[in-house]
């Protein structure tokens, strides 16, 4: 008999951690308040129009073609995007119009064309956005914190040694202004702050590490929109035999001692051996 592993909430890393666990060999079921996956990645229609709701740019997709890869999938079957050659576009009160080209030097042109900053300038925040990306992402996007092991291997050695250059002491905005000298500049790069719903003004500088994923590793829009980020990983978890329980709220992880034994839904307690919370916090 196979081990029972239950997750709280199908947002994308709730489904994402539902198709890990099934290639693990889990029982998986998947417990969602709403009726519907996707949590913030989800869509709306109005009038016979689909539109995205919440994210709307897709950097990484390796992350989402690996889920596929473990389960021995070809991703293709099931999910396509591809690079977009203008990330953004900037429009400014005076009639200024950028265009955020992913080629960092078209960019850093065109931002030279349109505000006079010099090119140079955005090249080496996009050099600095990189070697953030380098000091940290070996040990909070790929390790677990909670781990021993991590703290004890050499890729977090060498990220604690080069804490210094994480740019923590400051505010992104203090950060961006001591660079550019245009404020439209410094607004634009001012945004990546907002991209997990924090202020530039109090926001560490590190944050600046967001553009590196954009412009450096490249930026992405799925075929059929977002959502389908949302509707492929949803599919191929139900393929593998993932069950989902939509429009069942979870009232709480049922506790005994100091052992997790399951959860607490309705009212009934659905025991598990493995419970993962991918609740909004």
């Amino acid at each position: 008999m196979h081990p029972k592993a239950i997750i709280i909430g199908a947002g994308i890393g709730g489904l994402a951690t539902a198709v890990r666990l099934r290639v693990k060999g889990y029982e998986v079921e998947l417990y969602e308040a709403n009726p519907y996956p996707g949590g913030k990645l989800s869509q709306f229609e109005v009038e016979g129009f689909r539109f995205d709701a919440g994210p709307s740019l897709f950097t990484l997709p390796k992350e989402v073609d690996a889920l596929f890869e473990l389960a021995g999938i070809d991703p293709r079957t099931y999910f396509n995007y591809e690079q977009l050659e203008v990330i953004t576009n900037y429009f400014y009160p005076d009639g200024t119009r950028i265009h955020a080209y992913s080629d960092p030097d078209a960019f850093a042109k065109e931002v030279s064309t349109k505000t006079g900053e010099e090119a140079e300038r955005v090249k080496e925040l996009l050099v600095k956005s990189e070697e953030l990306y380098d000091i940290t992402h070996k040990v909070f996007l790929e390790k677990s914190l909670h781990k021993v092991d991590t703290y004890l291997n050499m890729d977090t050695i060498r990220s604690i040694m080069k804490l210094h250059k994480l740019d923590a002491f400051r505010s992104m905005h203090k950060a961006n202004e001591s660079r550019f000298e245009d404020p439209r500049v410094v607004q634009l790069f001012n945004r990546y702050a907002t991209y997990n719903g924090s202020d530039p003004y109090q926001a560490p500088a590190t944050l600046n590490i967001i553009p590196h994923l954009e412009f450096n590793m490249g930026a992405y829009f799925p075929k059929g929109g977002m959502y389908h980020i949302t509707q492929s990983v949803y599919k191929l978890g139900k393929d593998l035999g993932v069950r989902y329980h939509f429009g069942k709220k979870v009232d709480q992880i049922w506790v005994e001692g100091n052992r997790v034994r399951g959860i607490e839904s309705e009212g009934e307690r659905l025991p598990a051996e493995v419970v993962v919370s991918n609740a909004d916090i």
